[in-house]
């Protein structure tokens, strides 16, 4: 190897490594998880909880999708969190969507939702969404909670940790300040954020005798509910998975037991 070669080895060395170093100075904090826990997560006996889900829902339809959009979820999905058909028929219509063409004109007209139609975008397209969020595109939430390690617990973390920063972390930042635009949150990386806290008291209103929409609460529930979104099969997965590996086990133990008796008659012990 000559010594071009080895010097455009190190550089593409130092290339990877010195922005993962980076990376890692400015991770966040190690994301926290519900006093609840989440029943999605569990090995044995995994279920999303579809009473949180379902104001999962609600807090998604009346929070965030002012800004974010849910491209892969379709309205008639939703009876996988437990809606009824006459429930889905009255969400979907709460929503308007993009008609078909008119055959004869073109013109495209809006109407309400039906369960076949995918939930609506808030934007009608990038260019208008970083307009109305100071450049930046709010991204769409169908996946979020499998695009990061700990997702759901990444997701709640940051919902509930919009506080003010102390003295010391505001002298990590320069001038002794947070950036224009910008939120202080401990579990972001560099701890600063561009969505304003989304989540307050008051925000919504449960129905009766559901519990307080506090922010932990509110935080917990549409978590339950994106992680729904992001994976919908996962219960029947982890099930058909634990069944499985219970087939599996029981056949090696039936083998093993078999082979142990063969080899008793055949070798004599």
């Amino acid at each position: 190897m000559n010594k071009k070669n080895i010097l455009a080895g190190l550089a593409l060395v130092a290339g990877l490594v010195v922005p993962s170093l980076a990376m890692a100075a400015t991770d966040g904090e190690k994301p926290i998880s519900p006093k609840q826990g989440w029943s999605h997560e569990k090995v044995i006996g995994a279920h999303y909880d579809r009473q949180a889900a379902q104001r999962g829902f609600q807090v998604y339809k009346e929070v965030c999708h002012a800004c974010h959009s849910l491209n892969y979820v379709a309205f008639r999905q939703l009876s996988g969190i437990g809606f009824n058909e006459a429930e889905i028929k009255a969400i979907a219509k709460g929503f308007t969507v993009m008609g078909e063409p008119d055959m004869e004109t073109g013109d495209v007209k809006e109407r309400p939702g039906l369960p076949f139609d995918y939930m609506p975008a808030p934007y009608a397209n990038q260019e208008a969404a970083a307009a109305s969020n100071n450049g930046a595109v709010p991204p769409d939430l169908s996946l979020m909670v499998k695009a990061r390690p700990n997702g759901a617990s990444y997701l709640y973390s940051i919902l509930v940790g919009y506080r003010d920063p102390t003295a010391k972390e505001l002298a990590h930042f320069a001038g002794g300040k947070i950036p224009d635009g910008g939120h202080f949150n401990p579990y972001k990386s560099g701890h600063v954020i561009a969505m304003p806290a989304p989540l307050m008291e008051g925000i919504v209103t449960y129905g009766e005798g559901q519990p307080p929409a506090t922010v932990e609460q509110m935080a917990y529930d549409v978590t339950t509910f994106l992680a729904w979104a992001a994976e919908p099969k996962l219960e029947e997965r982890k099930r058909m998975g634990f069944l499985i590996v219970t087939f599996l086990l029981i056949t090696s133990g039936l083998l093993f037991a078999s082979y142990k008796r063969i080899s008793k008659r055949v070798l004599g012990h």
